[in-house]
């Protein structure tokens, strides 16, 4: 498959559902989404215009809006589970961030933090856990991938992904990004990183 067809999809569908039904995010390819936090809070405590299912937080940390849906949704979850008390006593300012994926008003989420300069090593295991949630949600229905701004940490994940689970070159899948998310720039860090990617497979389309 040429190097050029990349830019021949993103030509065909620039951000086709509108840049105001989510802020700040845009879709790269059918239903994955990268975006801010920002687009995060108007999928689980607004309207939710494009209607995301699925959400992957690699966020290190959270913006307020942010942390106030995830605590009020821990603490609904946990009020199910008889277990209200103890997400009363979560410390003030700490991040309810979770590991394993959880119900968050009606969205799957998952919380992985990834560190914004390039320090977290994109290794195996963390690839599979966030390449499985994005292959389950993408089969069930729209994946939201972000980080606070939707500039580099959410760019390297979903990068990672068209790279090692959709066969593009780490230059086609970055091509692809900034074509579809003008503000995408990972650090030089991850970008170094996501060269070592490359696994020589066909393009699947």
């Amino acid at each position: 498959m040429s190097a050029a067809r990349p830019l021949i999809e993103a030509e065909q569908s620039e951000d086709p559902v509108g840049a105001e039904a989510l802020p700040d995010a845009h879709e790269i390819i059918d239903k994955l989404f990268v975006g801010s936090a920002d687009a995060a809070v108007e999928a689980t405590t607004g309207p939710n215009s494009r209607g995301i299912g699925f959400i992957l937080d690699v966020a290190g940390s959270v913006t307020p809006a942010i942390f106030a849906a995830l605590a009020s949704a821990l603490a609904e979850e946990q009020s199910r589970s008889e277990d209200q008390e103890e997400a009363e006593q979560m410390p003030m300012g700490r991040s309810p961030m979770r590991t394993e994926p959880y119900i968050l008003n009606g969205i799957e989420t998952m919380s992985i933090p990834l560190d914004d300069h390039g320090r977290t090593e994109l290794s195996e295991e963390l690839r599979g856990r966030w390449f499985d949630f994005i292959e389950a949600g993408l089969v069930r229905g729209k994946v939201l991938v972000h980080c606070r701004l939707g500039v580099n940490r959410s760019v390297t994940v979903v990068a990672a992904f068209l790279i090692q689970r959709r066969g593009f070159t780490p230059e086609e899948a970055l091509e692809l990004l900034v074509q579809r998310r003008p503000c995408a720039d990972p650090v030089t860090a991850y970008r170094a990183q996501l060269k070592l990617l490359a696994p020589g497979r066909v393009r699947e389309v």
